[in-house]
């Protein structure tokens, strides 16, 4: 295998290399990744003689070593797999040589690669975009699709000497195709020595048609998948050059700052009694726009909560960051931020709640931003590829002027328990009462009362009324009871007497 292969092991499930930051972010975003169709285009032109003649070759076990990462990296509707010239004749490109999922279909399809020739018997010329336009059309169906396009980058259609030019034109054009959202480049190093040709290295290229190959596509990069570490990127430069990383906190000894296991949300934790409105983030930034070098920008910070209508209070300083290297970090910075309306304490969403939680966001905008090249990448192009213009169009045109990130921020408070306390005891002395006032309600109560001079117990319930008789049986009158002790009526013209003790 290559070297910069050989020096990273695959794993040999998908739970081991899949960082489980990236699995959170997908289970707390609610994202649920379409399947997307990955098309491995591989050059077999006559420039790429050597990658096929040489014995000491390892270009197609490479081939199958990205696939393999690729199928353990994503959810896969279907693998296709061809070759790609240019067409003249009976000579078609590009040629589908397998579609499918079968691993040992896959190896035998790779195997089967050879250099393709014209009618005339003279080795295939190169045509980049119609090798592109074919698959998307022919593969995909020009549905989402991921195209994985090994070449040793050199472009020459009917067979053009000026293959520096042809790839020129072939990078604007990708570059201004609005349906290819994301164009990453990792180059191999491969020396190979063959009867017309040598070649220093690969290059592989992952173009991602449409929007949902361009999240899965992202979420590979970000995992390092499947080159083993990070490609450079062709396409877009007008976002996600900077990341936000916190440091630590001034907001006082209640607040805890920090990343969430997804390790790109920040959380800002709190108690519910603190008295503060604004918190103070510490931290750096990080140069995600490899391979290029920041040399200067001004930043424009700004951050919206879920309900807020309009952006809140928020600044950031410095507010230019200079000399960031790609992957390195800036100097310190400092961001504050208001902190938005909380709730009562005796909401019932708080009361019963495990807290509070404000998802927002927040969003960086650099603006006159200075790229330039990193010289680790130049040279490294320069000995892979001499003479090939990718490092002249790597140096960013008027798009990349300014660029934007987000980054997803929670406000989380943790209120006190004295509240649901209070209301669970109020509850309970509800409750109680109530039970007792149910009890009282319902059990007779015995009361001593004197019919004409004889005494006799009646025992009434709240609310009842009782006949009161005399020796003879004679009604004379009725007990009449409310929560308290009852009351004699006589009926009219009654000689008798009722009174109750």
């Amino acid at each position: 295998m290559l070297s910069t292969l050989a020096s990273t092991r695959l794993p040999k499930k998908i739970g081991d290399f899949i960082p489980l930051f990236l699995i959170l972010t997908l289970f707390y975003s609610g994202v649920v990744f379409a399947k997307v169709t990955n098309i491995f285009l591989v050059q077999n032109s006559g420039w790429m003689e050597p990658f096929y003649s040489d014995t000491g070759s390892r270009f197609k076990p490479l081939i199958l070593e990205i696939i393999k990462r690729v199928r353990e990296s994503s959810p896969i509707d279907e693998i296709v797999i061809a070759n790609f010239n240019q067409s003249d004749g009976a000579n078609k490109s590009p040629s589908l040589l397998y579609r499918g999922l079968v691993d040992v279909d896959i190896e035998s399809a790779i195997g089967r690669m050879r250099l393709a020739t014209k009618p005339s018997g003279a080795l295939a010329d190169t045509d980049f975009k119609e090798a592109l336009f074919g698959a998307i059309g022919e593969y995909s169906n020009r549905q989402p699709a991921i195209l994985w396009v090994f070449t040793n980058n050199k472009n020459s259609p009917k067979n053009s000497p000026e293959t520096a030019q042809k790839n020129k034109e072939f990078y604007q054009w990708v570059d201004s195709e609005t349906s290819i959202g994301r164009i990453v480049a990792f180059p191999f190093k491969s020396p190979v020595k063959g009867k017309y040709y040598q070649a220093r290295g690969v290059m592989i290229y992952g173009i991602a048609y449409g929007s949902e190959a361009d999240v899965h596509l992202q979420s590979m990069v970000a995992a390092n998948r499947p080159f083993g570490k990070q490609p450079a990127r062709l396409k877009p430069l007008n976002a996600d050059a900077l990341t936000f990383v916190p440091t630590g906190s001034q907001v006082g000894k209640d607040y805890e700052v920090g990343l969430l296991a997804d390790r790109k949300t920040v959380q800002i934790e709190f108690s519910g009694d603190s008295k503060a409105h604004i918190a103070q983030l510490d931290g750096v930034f990080r140069n995600d726009f490899y391979p290029y070098d920041i040399k200067s920008a001004d930043i424009e910070f700004g951050a919206q909560f879920r309900g807020e209508r309009g952006g809140i209070e928020a600044d950031i300083h410095p507010e230019k960051v200079a000399n960031i290297p790609a992957g390195g970090q800036s100097s310190p910075i400092k961001i504050r931020i208001a902190i938005p309306p909380l709730p009562s304490v005796w909401e019932p969403s708080v009361l019963f709640g495990s807290g509070h939680r404000i998802p927002g966001e927040m969003h960086f905008k650099l603006k006159e931003q200075e790229l330039t090249i990193s010289r680790a990448f130049l040279d490294e192009m320069g000995e892979l590829f001499p003479g090939d213009p990718l490092p002249d169009l790597f140096v960013p045109g008027v798009s990349a002027k300014n660029s934007t990130t987000s980054r997803p921020i929670i406000i989380s408070v943790n209120y006190p328990t004295w509240p649901l306390i209070v209301v669970v005891s109020g509850l309970l002395v509800f409750v109680v009462g109530g039970l007792f006032m149910l009890n009282a309600l319902l059990r007779p109560k015995k009361f001593k009362v004197t019919v004409d001079g004889v005494q006799k117990t009646y025992a009434m319930k709240a609310f009842a009324t009782v006949s009161v008789l005399n020796g003879r049986g004679e009604l004379i009158g009725n007990l009449k009871r409310g929560l308290g002790k009852p009351s004699a009526v006589l009926e009219a013209n009654s000689q008798g007497s009722i009174h109750v003790s």
